[in-house]
């Protein structure tokens, strides 16, 4: 059995906010942050959770959603860490059941 991180975007709008900040060198460095608000769901339980999106990424359309982690796997010398920018799969949709005759 696979476990699966389920993710539904409560909304398809987006919070931008930017800022800057300086750096190690002292330089000045300005960012932006896109974000939408979901509920994960894994375990049996639910939490809030913010769908973290990438410049110019599309904002995803409110619905149920599935995790995933293998596209947001990143590995650097060995070490496996998660992309903090957030991939969601639609969650495949059950085929209609026939009517009994």
């Amino acid at each position: 059995m696979q476990n699966v991180i389920k993710v539904t975007v409560l909304s398809s709008s987006v919070d931008e906010r930017g800022g800057s900040f300086k750096n190690d060198a002292g330089e000045n460095v300005e960012y932006t942050t896109r974000k939408q608000k979901a509920k994960l769901e894994t375990g049996g339980f639910a939490y809030p959770y913010d769908v973290r999106l990438d410049k110019g990424q599309q904002p995803y359309a409110e619905g149920e959603y599935e995790l995933d982690v293998t596209a947001m796997a990143q590995v650097n010398k060995g070490v496996l860490s998660l992309s903090k920018f957030t991939v969601l799969r639609m969650v495949p949709k059950a085929p209609p059941r026939a009517a009994a005759p």
